[in-house]
C-alpha cells in the first residue's frame, strides 16, 4: 500500500494536469502578447507560430484525459504525460513566447519525473464506455475550444460574439456550408477558424478509435499466457467454474511459483477473480497474497466471487473478509431415479414428450456451422423472451468459438426442428457435469425442460459422472443463520422482497424438484469500504458493462414498462401515419397550382426513348438485385444455382419495394421459397439479415461518397439540425469504412446489443458493397432520365437528393415511401425542375419502377405455385 503523503501527491498531480490542460485550451485560443509576437516574427514563420496554437490545444485535450488515470497510478498514462509536456512546453514557447504557460508545464513535469516509481499501474482493457467517455470528452472539448475563441477574438471577426452567439457559431462551423456567414478580418481570425476543424478531427478521430478498440482487440490475455492458463486448468481444475477460467474475457495472474494460475476480470477499480486459485493446494495462500500484491501495484480492489467454503480462513488469513452470496445445486446421479413418488412429476413430462414423438439428440464436438446457426435462432429468441442480453463472467454466452468445442444437448420436435438446448461443460479433474446455457423458443410446450434436464442427467449416469452441477441460485441460504453478519441479514431482505423482479425463490423451487445437494458459495473482498468498488465491478464484468440490465427497467413498475412497451409499438406507427399525412398535404398543394392537363402534357412530353431507358435500366437494376441473393447464399455455405436466387429475388424486391414493410414481405416470400429447398430457418434469418444489411450498406457507401463530395444544401422547412448533407457523408463513409476494417481485422461476428453483425470476409464484403451501390446508384438513374435535361441538375447533384428522398421514405415505412419520397423530392429539385414536370416524371417513374416489377413479382409466384401444386397432384396419384 502506498503512503498517504504519496497519495497526496499522486491527488495534486493530477488536479494539476488538469488545470494544465485548461490552461492549454485558454492559451490556444488567445493570440499572445504583442511585444513577444513582434520578437518571434523575425524568427519563426508565421505558420509555424499558428500552428503551435493547435499544438497546444491537443495536447491540453489530451492531458484533461490523462488526468483522471494519472490519478489511478496509470504507467502508460505517466509516459505519455511526459511527452505532452514536452510539447506543451515547446508549442507554448514558438506560439508567443508564453513562458508562465511554459513554467507551470514545467513544474508538473518535474513533479511527474519525480514520482515516477509509484506509477506502476497496467492501463485498464479497452472497453466501449472508455470509449463512449473519450467520445463525451472530445465533443465538449471542441465546443469549447470553438466557444473560448469566438467569444475572446471576437474583435478578429466582422462581428462580436455573446458567449451564447459563440457556442451557435462554433456549431454552424460544422453544420452550415458557408460557416454561418463568418467574416475573418486578421489572419490569425482566419486561421483560427480553420483550426476548429483540425482539432475536432483529432479529437473525433482519436474518439473513434477508442470506440473500436475493443472490437478489433478482444482479448483480454495473450496466446502463450492462455496455453500456460490452460495446461494449469487441465491439471489441477476442480469446480464448475474452471471451464469458464478460460474465456477469452478473463486474464490472468500466475503465482510467484507459477504453479497456480488466477482467472479475474478488471474493471473500473475490481479487479474480480473467478472461483478459488486454480493450483496446487500448498501454493493457494502464496497465490492469493500474490495476487492482492498484484492488484495495489495496479491501483485495483481485488475480489473472489464464487469461492468455495473449503479455503475460507485462507482467505481471511490474507485479509479478505467473506460474505455468502448464494448456494450451488449439485445432484447426486448415483441416487437419482425417476422411480417413485419423488420423481413422479419428472416421469410425467419425460413420458408425455416421449409419445409426442420430442427426442433429446446430443453432438459432440466440433459443433456444425449449421447446427449452431439454429441454435443461434433459439438463442436470440430466447434473449428477446427475457428482455436481457448476454450475461459473461462466471457463465459462457452464445460465442461460436466457445459452443464449437462444447458438447451440446438439442430437444428436437417430431418434426425434427430444434426447439431448446443446453451445454456441458467439464470440470476436469472433478468427474462431475456442469450445464451451462439453457435455452428456448418462447413457445415451447410447458415441461420441455424437465425432459431436458431429465435427459442429461441420465446421460451423465450413462457416461459414469459421480454428480451433476445445475449452476448457483443467487442469495439462496443467505442470512438464515441467526449468527449471520448484518450485511448477509440485508441480502437476505432483498431475497424475500425482490423475488417479483428476480424469481430467486422460483429458480431454487424448480432446482429443488431435481432433489439436489446445496453447497455455500463465497464472495471474498478486501475491506468494507471497497466493497462498493468491487460489487460495481463485478456487475460489469457479470453483464459485460450492461449496467441498465441491472438498474434499469427490472426496477421500474409493471405498469410503467407495459406502458413504454406500448408507446415504443405506437410512436412509430403514429411517425408513419403523420408522415404520410404531411406528404399528401404537401403534394395536395403543389397539385393546386397546376391543372391536371399541365401535369399530364409533362407525362406526354417525356421522349419514347427516355421512357425505354428506364425500363431497361429497371431491368438492369433488378439484374443486380439478384446478386444480394446469390452472395447470401455463399455467405451461408450453401449455394443454389443463379436461376434460383434470380427467381426469389426478382419475387421478394418486386412485392417487397411496393407493398412496403420490407423486412416483413420480403422475409415470407424468401422463407418459403428456402425452405423448400432445404435451407433450415437459422440459414435462412441469416440470409435475410445479409440482404437488409446489404441494403444499408450499399446506401452508406454511395450517400458517404455523395454527400461528402456535393454536399447537398437541406431544406430549411425540414428542420435538420444541418444545413447540408455534409455531416451525413462524413458519417456514412465512416461506417462503410469501418466494416470493411472489422471485415479485414476481425474473424468473427460483432454484438452490439441485440443485434449481430456477421462477420464477412473482406472479398465477399467489397462484392456486397459493389453490387449494392450499383442497385442505388441505377434506381437513381432510371427516374433521372425521365427528368427534363437541365444545366444546373447533374445526374451527380441529382443522385444526393435522390438518396435524401430514399431515406425519408424507407423510415417512414410507409409502402413503397409513398408520398414522403414525393414530398422531398420536390423540396430538394423544384426549382430548377418545374413541380408539374416532376411530378409527371415521379408518376411515370412509380409505374415503371414499382408497378411493372410488382406485376412480375406476382407473375412470377403465381406461375411457380402453380407449377409446385401440380406437382403435388401428380406425385399423389398413383402408379
Amino acid at each position: 500500500m502506498i503512503s498517504r503523503r504519496t497519495q497526496l501527491g499522486v491527488w495534486f498531480t493530477a488536479v494539476l494536469t488538469a488545470m494544465v490542460g485548461l490552461v492549454n485550451l485558454w492559451s490556444a485560443v488567445t493570440p499572445g502578447l504583442p511585444h513577444r509576437i513582434d520578437w518571434l516574427r523575425g524568427i519563426l514563420p508565421t505558420e509555424v507560430r499558428l500552428g503551435a496554437h493547435v499544438f497546444a490545444a491537443l495536447s491540453g485535450f489530451f492531458l484533461l484525459l490523462l488526468a483522471a488515470n494519472l490519478l489511478r497510478r496509470k504507467r502508460v498514462a505517466w509516459g505519455l504525460a511526459v511527452s505532452l509536456l514536452i510539447v506543451s512546453i515547446l508549442s507554448h514557447l514558438i506560439k508567443g513566447l508564453d513562458l508562465e504557460e511554459s513554467l507551470l508545464s514545467l513544474v508538473l513535469l518535474g513533479q511527474l519525473l519525480w514520482l515516477r516509481p509509484i506509477f506502476t499501474a497496467q492501463s485498464d482493457r479497452p472497453s466501449i464506455v472508455q470509449g463512449l467517455r473519450v467520445l463525451v470528452g472530445a465533443l465538449l472539448f471542441t465546443l469549447a475550444y470553438g466557444t473560448l475563441g469566438f467569444w475572446a477574438l471576437d474583435r478578429h471577426y466582422a462581428t462580436p460574439f455573446s458567449l451564447p452567439e459563440a457556442v451557435g457559431q462554433t456549431l454552424a462551423m460544422f453544420f452550415t456550408i458557408d460557416n454561418g456567414g463568418l467574416v475573418p478580418t486578421t489572419r490569425f481570425g482566419r486561421h483560427f477558424a480553420n483550426s476548429i476543424y483540425m482539432v475536432g478531427g483529432v479529437t473525433l478521430l482519436y474518439a473513434a478509435w477508442m470506440l473500436f478498440r475493443p472490437v478489433i482487440f478482444r482479448g483480454a490475455a495473450s496466446d502463450a499466457e492462455r496455453e500456460r492458463a490452460t495446461a494449469i486448468v487441465e491439471q489441477y481444475g476442480r469446480s464448475s467454474l474452471a471451464r469458464f477460467a478460460l474465456l477469452e474475457d478473463k486474464s490472468y495472474y500466475f503465482s510467484p511459483s507459477g504453479q497456480t494460475v488466477i482467472a479475474y476480470v478488471p474493471k473500473g477499480r475490481g479487479a474480480i477473480a473467478l472461483g478459488d486459485p486454480i493450483g496446487p493446494e500448498i501454493d493457494r495462500q502464496a497465490a492469493i497474497a500474490g495476487f492482492r500484491e498484484f492488484c495495489d501495484r495496479n491501483d485495483w480492489h481485488p475480489a473472489f466471487y464464487q469461492t468455495m467454503p473449503d479455503d475460507l480462513e485462507v482467505y481471511e488469513s490474507s485479509g479478505f473478509r467473506t460474505l455468502k452470496i448464494g448456494e450451488e445445486a449439485i445432484v447426486d446421479l448415483h441416487h437419482f431415479t425417476l422411480e417413485g413418488k419423488a420423481g413422479r412429476n419428472l416421469r410425467t413430462a419425460v413420458n408425455k414428450f416421449t409419445k409426442q414423438g420430442y427426442r433429446v439428440q446430443y453432438y459432440a464436438p466440433p459443433v456444425s456451422d449449421e447446427l449452431l446457426a439454429e441454435l443461434r435462432a433459439i438463442s436470440d429468441d430466447w434473449l428477446e423472451a427475457m428482455e436481457g442480453a448476454e450475461k459473461k463472467f462466471s457463465l459462457g454466452w452464445f460465442d461460436l468459438d466457445y459452443l464449437r468445442g462444447c458438447k451440446i444437448a438439442v430437444v428436437e420436435d417430431p418434426q425434427g426442428i430444434p426447439v431448446a438446448f443446453a451445454n456441458l461443460v467439464p470440470e476436469y479433474q472433478l468427474n462431475e457435469a456442469t450445464i451451462d446455457l439453457m435455452r428456448h423458443r418462447r413457445d415451447i410446450e410447458h415441461g420441455a425442460m424437465d425432459f431436458l434436464f431429465v435427459s442429461l442427467m441420465q446421460h451423465s449416469q450413462a457416461q459414469g459422472y459421480d454428480s451433476f452441477n445445475l449452476g448457483l441460485v443467487a442469495l439462496a441460504g443467505v442470512g438464515d443463520d441467526a449468527n449471520a453478519p448484518r450485511i448477509e441479514k440485508g441480502m437476505h431482505y432483498l431475497y424475500e422482497h425482490l423475488n417479483s423482479i428476480y424469481n430467486f425463490q422460483g429458480l431454487r423451487a424448480y432446482k429443488d424438484k431435481f432433489h439436489p445437494h446445496w453447497e455455500p458459495r463465497y464472495f471474498a473482498y478486501p475491506r468494507l469500504g471497497e466493497l462498493p468498488d468491487v460489487a460495481v465491478a463485478l456487475v460489469r464484468a457479470d453483464s459485460g458493462d450492461r449496467l441498465q440490465d441491472y438498474f434499469g427497467t427490472q426496477f421500474l413498475s409493471t405498469a410503467l414498462t407495459y406502458g413504454l412497451k406500448r408507446l415504443a409499438h405506437i410512436l412509430p406507427i403514429g411517425l408513419s401515419l403523420g408522415l404520410f399525412g404531411l406528404s399528401i398535404w404537401a403534394i395536395s398543394s403543389e397539385l393546386h397550382q397546376h391543372r391536371p392537363g399541365d401535369i399530364l402534357r409533362s407525362i406526354g412530353a417525356i421522349p419514347a426513348w427516355a421512357l425505354g431507358g428506364a425500363i431497361a435500366l429497371t431491368a438492369l437494376n433488378y439484374a443486380f438485385l439478384t446478386g444480394y441473393d446469390t452472395l447470401s447464399a455463399r455467405f451461408v455455405r450453401q449455394p443454389l444455382p443463379y436461376a434460383k436466387t434470380a427467381l426469389v429475388a426478382v419475387i421478394s424486391y418486386g412485392i417487397s419495394n411496393s407493398v412496403g414493410l420490407a423486412l416483413l414481405s420480403g422475409s415470407a416470400i424468401r422463407y418459403r421459397f428456402y425452405t423448400a429447398w432445404g435451407f433450415s430457418p437459422g440459414k435462412i434469418a441469416q440470409m435475410i439479415a445479409f440482404c437488409n444489411l446489404s441494403f444499408w450498406l450499399g446506401l452508406f457507401a454511395v450517400g458517404g461518397l455523395v454527400f461528402t463530395v456535393e454536399p447537398l444544401s437541406v431544406p430549411g422547412l425540414l428542420h435538420l439540425p444541418f444545413q447540408t448533407a455534409h455531416p451525413l457523408g462524413i458519417l456514412f463513409l465512416a461506417i462503410t469504412v469501418a466494416y470493411l476494417l472489422l471485415s479485414s481485422f476481425s474473424r468473427r461476428a460483432v454484438h452490439l446489443k441485440g443485434w449481430v453483425l456477421p462477420h464477412l470476409p473482406p472479398g465477399l464484403a467489397l462484392n456486397q458493397i459493389a453490387i449494392t451501390s450499383c442497385d442505388w446508384a441505377l434506381a437513381a438513374a432510371v427516374l433521372y432520365v425521365l427528368l427534363p435535361t437541365h444545366p444546373g441538375l447533374t445526374y451527380f447533384i441529382f443522385f444526393g437528393s435522390y438518396l435524401l428522398a430514399q431515406i425519408a421514405g424507407v423510415i417512414s415505412n410507409v409502402p413503397g415511401g409513398l408520398g414522403v419520397f414525393e414530398t422531398v423530392l420536390i423540396l430538394l429539385v423544384s426549382p430548377p425542375i418545374p413541380s408539374d414536370q416532376l411530378l409527371g416524371a415521379l408518376l411515370v417513374y412509380r409505374l415503371v419502377y414499382y408497378f411493372l416489377p410488382l406485376l412480375v413479382g406476382v407473375g412470377l409466384l403465381a406461375l411457380y405455385e402453380l407449377r409446385r401444386r401440380r406437382g403435388r397432384v401428380k406425385a399423389s396419384k398413383p402408379g
